[in-house]
């Protein structure tokens, strides 16, 4: 296997995987509605087999899972520590048609034509190589497979991204990312998303927008908001890794009070803006 996406890996399956391990009921309250859409798209009789691409702690793995109890449902991801989860988890509501592995779905050998269904919940915009992973994807579907998934859009459409990113650059003197760089809005231009799918084999291909407020650590503090902000996302993660703590202190101070206007009694309440794929081989 040739070694790719070498940061990511890094990422997820060390401080950020913990992180995202210990902040996992927040990050479901935010991400499982805009997931819920992604799964709404799928045509279910109860009987596929499906692969769930970037899983993390298996929130969307199982809940497809009790939704095809005569099927089985493989999640993948690259982070250990979120797989160590989802696999407890699972064990726990005593899902036996669901299974978990440590699998890089650009590179690592998939069964071939073998799933009816790949979905994924912010799982796919992470790859160094989008054409080659996508392609692998395919591969792995039936013919007449369905594919499913929701990324984000353009930054700028998701304050919670594009203000912490207005914050932090008061502070540091931070490169643009290269356009199309792996990373939460790899996918943000829809026509770059139409070529990967069209050139990976992938007919029927719809690229919907979808518009809905989020919210981010449900029940928490502003302060305790920010604070966990500055932890869960690779690209703000990366950006300060370096930074003193006297530093860190500002800019967390300077992030309150760019988000104090979105926050309320049920945490930080933001604009999103996501595009719901669809896609048959």
């Amino acid at each position: 296997m040739e070694d790719k996406n070498i940061k990511q890996k890094q990422f997820w399956s060390g401080a950020g995987g913990d992180v995202w391990v210990d902040k996992q009921r927040e990050m479901d309250i935010m991400l499982n509605p805009l997931g819920e859409r992604a799964i709404q798209g799928l045509d279910l009789s109860g009987e596929e087999k499906i692969l769930d691409i970037g899983c993390g702690c298996g929130a969307t793995t199982l809940e497809i899972a009790k939704a095809v109890t005569q099927g089985e449902v493989i999640g993948v991801d690259i982070s250990e520590p979120m797989l160590e989860r989802a696999t407890k988890t699972a064990s726990d509501m005593m899902l036996n048609n669901t299974s978990f592995q440590v699998k890089d779905v650009q590179v690592d050998e998939m069964p071939r034509s073998y799933f009816d269904i790949a979905f994924s919940r912010f799982g796919v915009m992470f790859f160094e190589d989008p054409f080659e992973a996508f392609k692998n994807i395919n591969h792995s579907l039936k013919d007449n497979g369905q594919l499913s998934f929701v990324c984000w859009q353009h930054a700028s459409l998701n304050p919670w991204q594009s203000l912490s990113i207005q914050v932090i650059k008061e502070f540091l003197d931070l490169p643009a990312p290269a356009p199309k760089s792996p990373g939460p809005f790899a996918f943000e231009d829809k026509s770059y998303i139409n070529e990967i799918l069209t050139e990976s084999g992938f007919r029927d291909i719809e690229i919907k927008d979808n518009q809905e407020d989020i919210v981010m650590f449900s029940g928490k503090s502003i302060r305790e908001a920010c604070e966990d902000y500055l932890t869960i996302n690779p690209v703000v993660t990366e950006m300060l890794k370096n930074s003193p703590t006297e530093l860190r202190e500002e800019i967390l101070e300077a992030l309150i009070g760019k988000f104090s206007d979105f926050h309320n009694n049920e945490g930080l309440l933001f604009p999103s803006a996501t595009w719901i794929v669809t896609a048959k081989k």
